[in-house]
C-alpha cells in the first residue's frame, strides 16, 4: 500500500500537539515514516485504516509534550489545550474537601462525567468521592505513571455510537507503552519564587525482551510530593482580600478589598430574644463584641453593616478574615506502578497481562464553620457571660439573645482524603485470514476512597456546651446533663461547657467536645468483558468497506460507609450517609467506514462513516447511540469532515441510589387540596426534606452532536504547515440535577403534579415531608469553533516549531426547564458559581528550537477577556459594582540539555513573569480567584534529570 502525499501529512495536521518539538521528535521516534503506522486505530473510530483519517475531530497529544514541559501528570497538558476546562485540579480545587489533589477531565466544562476516560480504549476504575453528587463519580488522570504514556488521544465531539456512556462531550484516550527495551529514571524537583509550593518528583520506567523476541515486559512507577500553599496571604494579591459584598441600593453588589466577616471572633451579639428563644426584644447591647478578657465594647462595623447585622461580609471593620488558614492549594502526595507483559504465541496471536496501583492522598485546611446567630442563643443564666451583660439582660427584660461568632479558635477544619486503587486486565489479540484483527479482554479494578475531616463541630454537642450553667455546688456545668433541669437530656452524658466570649476563651476539653472527626469510605468496583472484530468485508470501485463490531459487559459495584454521626447529619459539614449500589450493561456495537470515491477530480477521497450501538442497563433499560460522518478530500492538501452524532449518558450509581441528607426546614406549599384552584393560601411548613440524594427512577441522558470541519495541509514552500479548524454543536437533553425544596414547591403550585408527588400529604392534605432526589430537567447546549495550527521548519542546525490551539465558544446556554425561566447564555463568564460557564476565547501558542542537544520552548497561555456573570446588571437581576473581566496571558518557559546520549538535564520555569490571577471573586465565602483558569502559585522553578541505562 502506498500512503498519498495528504495521508502522510495528516499524522501531523490531526496528530496536532502542544509543543511542536515534540511532533518533530515523535517523527524522529519513526524514522521509516508513516507507511509503519498505516494500519491503526485512532480514537475517533474503531476502525483500523491507513492513517489517522478520525471522522471526529481528533486531538493526539505525544509523550514528548509531557516530557518536554517536566509534567508530573496528564491534567497538566490536557487543560492547556483550551479545550479541557480545569473543574478540578490540585489548582482549582483547594476548597473541594470531597476530592483534593484529583485530576479529572472536563471536555467543554459540561462536567466531567460527561467525558469518557479510556486507557489502551477500555474503562478504568472510577472514584466516587462518598454521597456528594457535587463531585461527580470521574476517573482521576493521576492513576498512571507519565512515564509509561505513549500518547493520549482526545477526541472533541460524542462518542457514545464507538465507546458507550458518558462520552457525550468527548473522549480522553491514554495510550500506554506496549515495549521498551531499557531502564530510563526521571527525578525532578521545583518551588515558588515565594518558598512554597515544593514539589518533588521520581519516575522509572524499564522494560526487556524475553524469549527470543516473543515475550515482552514493560514496567512505569511514579512518585509525586507537591507541598501545600497555606492560604491566600501567602500571596501579595491574596493580601488584598478580595471579595463581593452586598450593599443595600443600586449597586446591589459591590466589589471591595479588605473584605472581613461581621461575625466577630469573639463573638458580637445579634439580637436580643425571649427566654423561649421565640422573638426578638430590644436590648441596648446588640452589636456589642467580647474582648479576650471578657470585656465588653461596640463591634467595629464596615461597610455596608451595622447592629443586628444579617450578611455575614463587609468592607473594613474589624472582623476576621474570610480565608484565613484556608488552603490556596492543597498537599498532595500519590504514587502509582503499573506493568505489563506480553507474548508473542504466534505471528498471528498475543496475549498479554497487565497490573497497575495507584495511591493519592489530598490535604487540605478550610475554614472552621461559622458560628451564625441561628445557631448560638445565650440565656441570661450563661454561667460564663461577663456581669455587666447579665446585669443588663436582667435590667432590660432580655431572656436571652443571638450571637454570631468566627470560629478560627476552635481550629480550622482540616480534611485528608486517601484512594487506592488496583488494577488488573488480561488479554488476547488475533488476525485471520488477510485483513481480519481480533481482540478480548477482561478486566477488575477496585477504588477505595477514604474520606476524613478534623475540627468539625457536631451540632447536638455545641447546643449543650453553649448552654453552660452553676450547678447547686457552684460549679460551671451544662445544663442538659443535671438530672431534674428543665433542659436535662441523657444524650449530654460528658458534656464540657463551653465558653465563647473573646477569642481564646474556649478550653481545649470543650473544643474537643464539640469538635468530631466524620469519616466517610467508599469501596467502588469495576468488571468488564469486550471482544472486537475489525477488518475488511470486500472491495468497491472507491476501495474496501472496514468494519468494527464488538460486544462489551460491564459491572459497577459501589458501597458507601460513614460514622454514625454523620449518618444522622449531626456534623455542621461532611454529613455523608451509607448506601450500596449496582448496575450492569450489556452493549454491542457496530461500525463502517464505507469509501464513496478515490482519485477523482476534486474526490481525491471520500468516505462515509456510520457507527450504532445498542446498550441494556438493569437500571434505565436499553439505550440507543449512534453517529454519521463524512470526509472528503477534495485534493493532496485540504480535507473536510463532518458528523452527526446521539450521545448518552446513564447515571451513575450515586445519582441513583445516594440517600443524601435530610434537613428540617422551612417551605412555602400549598395543601394538595388546592392544587389547581384559583388563588390558593400559601402556607408556611417545617418538614424534613431531602433534595440531595439519588432517585432510582431517574433517566439517562441524551445529547446530540454536530461537527464540520477541514484540515489544510499544503505542500511546497509551506510544507510542514498543518492548519484546522472545527465548528462543534453539542446538545444535552434530560439533564440530571437536583432541585432545592423551594424550586421543587414553586413547580408543584404552578401545578406541575410530578412535583406535587415528591410530598408526602397527610389526612387533611398538608405537606407532611418531601423526598426529591437526582431528576431529569432542563438542557445544556454549548456551541463554539476549535482552531489548530503547526509549522516545522528546518532552521541551522536545529528544527522551529510553532504550534497554536485554542477554543471559541460562542454559546453555552443552560436552560433550568424551570416554568417562567428563560434560557440562559453563560459564554463568557469567568466565575466558578455558575453551571457550564466558559470564557469566550482559550488559547496555547507554543514555539520551539530543538537540535540534537538541546531544545529551548516559549508558551503563551491566553484567556480571553469577559463577564464575571452574564445576569448581572440585567434587568430582574443583581447590579454589581463591576462586571468585566480582564484577559489574561501567562508565559511558560522549557528547555533541556543533553549531557550525553544517556543523559539529559531539563528545567521549567512556569508563569514566567509572575503574572497575577485575574480576580473573579464571588459571594461564597472562598478564594477571589478561579484556579481552573488562572494560575495561583505564581513563579515556578524546576529542574530534572532523565538517565536511561
Amino acid at each position: 500500500k502506498q500512503a498519498t502525499p495528504f495521508r502522510g501529512a495528516l499524522l501531523a495536521a490531526t496528530a496536532l500537539t502542544l509543543d511542536l518539538s515534540a511532533t518533530a521528535a515523535l517523527a524522529q521516534d519513526t524514522p521509516t515514516g508513516v507507511a509503519e503506522l498505516e494500519e491503526i486505530k485512532v480514537t475517533g473510530s474503531r476502525v483500523a485504516r491507513d492513517g489517522y483519517e478520525a471522522p471526529t475531530p481528533t486531538n493526539v497529544i505525544s509523550s514528548v509534550v509531557i516530557d518536554t514541559q517536566g509534567a508530573t501528570g496528564l491534567g497538566e497538558i490536557l487543560e492547556q489545550t483550551g479545550m479541557v476546562k480545569g473543574t478540578r485540579n490540585p489548582n482549582s480545587n483547594a476548597v473541594n474537601t470531597a476530592s483534593p489533589g484529583q485530576w479529572t477531565a472536563d471536555l467543554r466544562g459540561l462536567g466531567g462525567q460527561r467525558t469518557l476516560v479510556l486507557v489502551d480504549s477500555s474503562r478504568i476504575v472510577p472514584f466516587a468521592p462518598a454521597s456528594n453528587l457535587s463531585v461527580p463519580t470521574t476517573t482521576d488522570l493521576n492513576l498512571i505513571p507519565t512515564l509509561m504514556i505513549e500518547r493520549v488521544e482526545v477526541v472533541t465531539g460524542g462518542a457514545s455510537a464507538q465507546y458507550g456512556s458518558d462520552a457525550v462531550s468527548g473522549v480522553v484516550n491514554i495510550l500506554l507503552r506496549r515495549e521498551f527495551d531499557g531502564v530510563r529514571v526521571r527525578a525532578q524537583s521545583g518551588i515558588s519564587e515565594e518558598g512554597d509550593a515544593e514539589q518533588k518528583r521520581v519516575g522509572v520506567l524499564g522494560g526487556w525482551n524475553s524469549q527470543d523476541g516473543r515475550g515482552h515486559f514493560v514496567f512505569s512507577a511514579d512518585w509525586v510530593d507537591q507541598e501545600d500553599v497555606k492560604d491566600i496571604y501567602a500571596r501579595d494579591w491574596g493580601r488584598r482580600e478580595t471579595m463581593i459584598v452586598a450593599t443595600p441600593g443600586t449597586p446591589s453588589l459591590t466589589w471591595g478589598n479588605n473584605v472581613h466577616t461581621a461575625l466577630g471572633v469573639g463573638g458580637v451579639i445579634n439580637v436580643g430574644r425571649n427566654e423561649t428563644n421565640t422573638a426578638n426584644v430590644p436590648f441596648s447591647l446588640t452589636g456589642y463584641t467580647f474582648d479576650p478578657d471578657g470585656s465588653i465594647r461596640p463591634f467595629q462595623y464596615g461597610y455596608p453593616l451595622g447592629p443586628g447585622a444579617t450578611s455575614s461580609t463587609m468592607i473594613g471593620g474589624e472582623g476576621e478574615s474570610i480565608t484565613k488558614g484556608v488552603s490556596l492549594v492543597p498537599g498532595v502526595e500519590r504514587a502509582s506502578a503499573y506493568a505489563r507483559y506480553g507474548y508473542d504465541f504466534s505471528d498471528t496471536l498475543h496475549g498479554y497481562v497487565t497490573a497497575g496501583y495507584s495511591q493519592s492522598y489530598g490535604f487540605l485546611s478550610a475554614a472552621q464553620p461559622r458560628l451564625t446567630a441561628t445557631q448560638l442563643f445565650i440565656r441570661a443564666e450563661n454561667a460564663f457571660l461577663p456581669t455587666e451583660v447579665s446585669e443588663a439582660m436582667v435590667a432590660e427584660g432580655v431572656g436571652g439573645f443571638r450571637m454570631t461568632r468566627q470560629g478560627n479558635d476552635l481550629g480550622n477544619n482540616k480534611y485528608k482524603i486517601e484512594n487506592k486503587s488496583p488494577r488488573f486486565s488480561a488479554g488476547l489479540e488475533g488476525s485471520f485470514a488477510t485483513d481480519w484483527d481480533w481482540d478480548a479482554h477482561v478486566s477488575y479494578g477496585r477504588n477505595d476512597y477514604t474520606y476524613k475531616s478534623r475540627n468539625n463541630p457536631i451540632r447536638a454537642n455545641l447546643a449543650f456546651a453553649v448552654d453552660a450553667v452553676r450547678d447547686d455546688n457552684g460549679n460551671i456545668v451544662c445544663a442538659a446533663t443535671i438530672p431534674g433541669h428543665p433542659r436535662f437530656d441523657p444524650a449530654a452524658a460528658g458534656c464540657v461547657p463551653l465558653n465563647l466570649f473573646g477569642e481564646g476563651s474556649p478550653s481545649k476539653e470543650a473544643t474537643d467536645y464539640i469538635q468530631g472527626n466524620p469519616y466517610a469510605e467508599v469501596v467502588y468496583e469495576q468488571t468488564t468483558f469486550g471482544a472486537n472484530l475489525n477488518g475488511k468485508l470486500f472491495s468497491t470501485w472507491a476501495g474496501p468497506i472496514a468494519v468494527a463490531t464488538g460486544v462489551d459487559y460491564r459491572k459497577e459495584e459501589e458501597v458507601v460507609t460513614a460514622d454514625p454521626i454523620a449518618t444522622a447529619g449531626g456534623y455542621f459539614t461532611g454529613n455523608n450517609s451509607p448506601y450500596s449500589g449496582d448496575f450492569d450493561v450489556a452493549e454491542g456495537y457496530v461500525e463502517a467506514i464505507v469509501p464513496l470515491a478515490r482519485g477523482a477530480q476534486f474526490a481525491q477521497q471520500i468516505d462515509l462513516n456510520l457507527a450504532y450501538r445498542y446498550a441494556d442497563y438493569s437500571t434505565v433499560g436499553g439505550m440507543d447511540a449512534w453517529k454519521a460522518g463524512l470526509l472528503w478530500e477534495p485534493s493532496d492538501s485540504l480535507r473536510f469532515r463532518v458528523t452527526q452524532s446521539r450521545d448518552i449518558r446513564a447515571p451513575a450509581i450515586n445519582e441513583l441510589y445516594s440517600p443524601g441528607a435530610a434537613v428540617t426546614n422551612n417551605i412555602t406549599m400549598i395543601n394538595i387540596n388546592d392544587i389547581g384552584s384559583a388563588n390558593p393560601p400559601i402556607r408556611n411548613y417545617v418538614i424534613p426534606q431531602r433534595t440531595a440524594g439519588g432517585n432510582p427512577n431517574v433517566q439517562a441522558e441524551e445529547g446530540d452532536t454536530k461537527t464540520i470541519g477541514f484540515v489544510f495541509s499544503p505542500r511546497g514552500l509551506l510544507d510542514g504547515f498543518n492548519f484546522s479548524v472545527d465548528y462543534y454543536d453539542i446538545k444535552l437533553d434530560k439533564a440530571i440535577t437536583n432541585l432545592n425544596g423551594a424550586n421543587i414547591a414553586n413547580l408543584c403550585i404552578s401545578g406541575v403534579r410530578s412535583f406535587c408527588d415528591l410530598f408526602t400529604f397527610n389526612d387533611a392534605g398538608d405537606p407532611t415531608a418531601l423526598d426529591a432526589g437526582s431528576i431529569n430537567l432542563g438542557s445544556f447546549q454549548q456551541k463554539g469553533y476549535d482552531v489548530q495550527l503547526d509549522y516545522s521548519l528546518p532552521l541551522g542546525y536545529g528544527t522551529w516549531t510553532v504550534a497554536y490551539t485554542g477554543t471559541y465558544v460562542t454559546d453555552s446556554i443552560v436552560d433550568t426547564g424551570l416554568p417562567g425561566a428563560e434560557p440562559v447564555n453563560r459564554a463568557g463568564e469567568h466565575g466558578a458559581a455558575n453551571f457550564a460557564a466558559v470564557p469566550d476565547f482559550r488559547g496555547n501558542l507554543t514555539t520551539s528550537y530543538r537540535t540534537p542537544t538541546w531544545s529551548a520552548t516559549v508558551q503563551a497561555i491566553h484567556v480571553s477577556s469577559g463577564r464575571l456573570d452574564n445576569l448581572y446588571n440585567t434587568p430582574g437581576n443583581p447590579t454589581i459594582s463591576k462586571n468585566d473581566i480582564p484577559s489574561y496571558v501567562m508565559f511558560n518557559v522549557f528547555g533541556s540539555y543533553n549531557l550525553s546520549d544517556r543523559v539529559r538535564l531539563f528545567g521549567a520555569i512556569r508563569n514566567a513573569l509572575d503574572r497575577d490571577p485575574v480576580m473573579t471573586p464571588y459571594t461564597v465565602l472562598n478564594a477571589p480567584v478561579y484556579g481552573a483558569y488562572y494560575d495561583k502559585v505564581g513563579r515556578h522553578y524546576s529542574l530534572g534529570m532523565d538517565v536511561s541505562f
